[in-house]
């Protein structure tokens, strides 16, 4: 069925070979997501990278996020940048990361800018990873560490944008 997902949940702690950049973090400070989407890999990494895919989906389902809030400039060392909108002029919510490890089309390492207005001193590292898994991709994103009260925040706005990619991309 296009656009539909299978979603699990795993909150073990996981063997990665992982990059000095990527710090090791406990099971529970992390948000661990994996998906499998029907479309094919290219097209799941052009989702997260492309800033016109991004503005069609990223964030929560109460928020939007206009093409002109978004600026991605695609390389090690760049930047992935979104201002969240609330729709009628309300709360605005920006984002940014420094791109850390890009393989296209199958890893994007992200750390975040620390965030003290949500209560996140520290910045926390964003991992999706995409498989192939016949016509469909396999996406395992983690992310953290997040103090305890924020982990299921930041859980909870993931599964809700990763709904409207699953939408988006189904179109």
């Amino acid at each position: 069925m296009p656009g539909s997902t299978d979603s699990t949940h795993t909150y073990a702690a996981k063997e990665t070979n992982m990059s000095d950049s990527t710090p090791m973090t406990a099971p529970d400070q992390e948000v661990l997501i994996t998906r499998v989407f029907d479309a094919p890999r290219e097209e799941v990494f052009k989702a997260w990278t492309d800033p016109d895919e991004v503005a069609a989906w990223y964030g929560p389902e109460h928020m939007d996020v206009p093409r002109e809030k978004v600026r991605i400039d695609l390389r090690v060392g760049g930047r992935w940048e979104v201002t969240m909108v609330q729709p009628g002029g309300g709360m605005e919510f920006a984002i940014g990361y420094e791109i850390l490890e890009l393989v296209e089309p199958e890893l994007i390492v992200m750390r975040s800018d620390p965030m003290p207005e949500a209560g996140m001193h520290e910045p926390v590292v964003v991992r999706v990873e995409l498989h192939d898994h016949g016509a469909k991709t396999r996406m395992t994103l983690s992310d953290g560490p997040y103090p305890p009260a924020g982990r299921g925040h930041a859980e909870a706005g993931y599964n809700a944008a990763l709904d409207k990619l699953a939408k988006h991309l189904g179109h």
